[in-house]
């Protein structure tokens, strides 16, 4: 089994885990959208978006260029679009009130011109819905504002997009291939507005593709995220709270905590930084030979270092980890193998939870404890 499959594997497994635990760390987390601008103005400057008022962290964009994606506690928000570095009051679309749910991939478009009065801002709601290697999902947006409605065919006049109108999109789901597309006037096969010969559309990977400027000048702008970027980010929350936070309030971990606190080391955990945790459950405690953790929590230096050594600086979601053969800890270093029943560390002891976000990093929960 090739390790791409081990991962879709893994990941099968952990959903069927997490599921037996349904409230698990559900107070560490708020829920998330992730939001993107476009800029589709062929005459408008450079801008930026501002939420509430405030700068969103989406980068300033000019004409023809797609941001990357931003999350945001899901909501509704005041949404203005404005010259880069600009304020509020000089906003050249907006404030309009949109509304991001939870687990929505929005992206926010600058549309028309403002030669003629029409720059306005429009919403495209993407499905970034899982997909697999053999899997493209296309969504196709109509930005040129003279332009008619356009079918987007295949050279025998298939149609793959119907009647696009300007400032509308559409999403389609095809086999990962080579296509030779155009687009055309809808209802026709002729003229080609866009020649888009030789188009090669990748699996597992989601695309945006937008038709931009004027008629006379048609222009292609691009967007290709690919599904393993995607992954760790497709879920509903964020978090609200830090590691030691979450281990605290999740009675699974009491143990932990008790050794934290005799270790001194909850406020390392509570503050500033980035960590990954590879936290050891209860049970996983419980499999210490008789007497060893009673006499490990005595010898605090001891302790220190054990527990140390389920900490990396630093955050690794679990599509980073698996691709790792071995991981630097803050004592010492622990090796990752990729088996066909899951992802283990050190050989024996097995990651049976992912991806726990929390502020200041990420916890893996793990079912043996890691001794150096």
């Amino acid at each position: 089994m090739s390790q791409k499959s081990r991962l879709g594997l893994l990941v099968l497994l952990l959903v069927l885990v997490v599921g037996i635990f349904p409230s698990a760390f559900a107070s560490a987390n708020t829920p998330v959208a992730r939001v993107r601008i476009a800029h589709f103005s062929p005459d408008a400057p450079a801008v930026q978006v501002l939420l509430d008022g405030a700068d969103s962290g989406i980068q300033a964009l000019s004409f023809g260029n797609i941001s990357g994606w931003v999350e945001v506690p899901a909501g509704s928000y005041s949404v203005a679009v404005v010259p880069a570095g600009g304020s509020v009051d000089q906003a050249a679309i907006g404030p309009v009130n949109l509304s991001f749910s939870a687990g929505s991939w929005t992206t926010v478009a600058a549309i028309g011109s403002l030669s003629s009065g029409s720059l306005t801002a429009t919403t495209i709601r993407e499905n970034y819905s899982a997909i697999d290697g053999s899997e493209a999902r296309v969504t196709v947006f109509h930005g040129i504002e003279d332009a008619p409605a356009v079918d987007v065919i295949l050279p025998d006049g298939t149609k793959v997009v119907s009647n696009l109108a300007f400032g509308r999109s559409a999403t389609v789901t095809v086999p990962a291939n080579v296509y030779d597309l155009q687009v055309v006037p809808a209802g026709a096969t002729s003229p080609v507005v866009i020649n888009l010969a030789g188009t090669n559309l990748q699996g597992a990977t989601y695309y945006f593709v937008a038709a931009t400027n004027r008629l006379a000048d048609p222009q292609v702008a691009l967007s290709a995220v690919g599904l393993s970027t995607v992954a760790p980010l497709n879920r509903s929350t964020v978090a609200t709270q830090t590691i030691a936070q979450i281990a605290a309030g999740d009675g699974r971990f009491s143990t932990l905590v008790t050794a934290l606190q005799a270790a001194g080391l909850v406020d390392v955990l509570n503050g500033d930084g980035s960590f990954t945790v590879f936290a050891p459950t209860n049970a996983a405690f419980a499999k210490l030979p008789a007497g060893t953790l009673e006499a490990v929590l005595a010898d605090r230096e001891l302790l220190t270092n054990i527990l140390l050594y389920h900490v990396s600086a630093g955050k690794a979601l679990a599509s980073d980890v698996v691709g790792l053969n071995s991981i630097d800890m803050l004592r010492g270093k622990v090796s990752v193998s990729v088996t066909d029943d899951g992802v283990f560390l050190n050989g024996n002891t097995q990651i049976i939870i992912t991806d726990v976000q929390a502020t200041n990093g990420v916890i893996h929960v793990i079912d043996t404890v890691l001794l150096p």
